[in-house]
């Protein structure tokens, strides 16, 4: 007598599709679409992060913290451009960090010892989700304690 193999004992031919290998697929796909969307938004973040710590590094020997913070947001609104709905519907295109000197927080302690800096600013994130023709906005924070006594060797 033959008997016939139940569905949990058959086995799949080789290179057949299976919902197994459909949900891979998928999660690969879904997955890779939010990196492209995502980590520029994050990399940016990053950069502005280090032009922070560049700045605070030159308010050790510049005095001049207006002209620091005016400098500073210039070179955030350098670092990127992403793509920003406008009120009437269009699309153009925006600095990603786009600060104006009186959204940064600056405050040089110099009574403390050692001197300190404390630098902060919240910049909105426009992100574009492309085929979707979506958008929505990620507010980020940068905050910065540092010393900046000079160094005496």
């Amino acid at each position: 007598m033959i008997h016939s193999a139940s569905p949990r004992q058959r086995s799949t031919e080789r290179g057949e599709i299976t919902w197994v290998t459909l949900l891979l697929i998928a999660s690969l796909l879904g997955g890779g679409y939010l990196a492209v969307v995502w980590v520029p938004v994050y990399l940016v973040r990053y950069q502005a992060g280090m032009v922070a710590n560049e700045y605070a590094n030159k308010a050790v020997h510049n005095r001049d913290d207006d002209a620091l913070i005016k400098e500073m947001c210039r070179k955030l609104a350098g670092l990127a451009e992403v793509k920003s709905p406008e009120p009437d519907g269009s699309i153009s295109l925006q600095p990603a960090v786009n600060l104006r000197p009186e959204d940064v927080r600056w405050e040089r302690d110099a009574t403390s010892v050692p001197r300190m800096l404390r630098l902060a600013f919240t910049y909105t994130a426009s992100v574009h989700y492309p085929v979707l023709d979506r958008f929505t906005e990620k507010s980020f924070t940068v905050e910065r304690t540092q010393d900046i006594q000079p160094v005496k060797w």
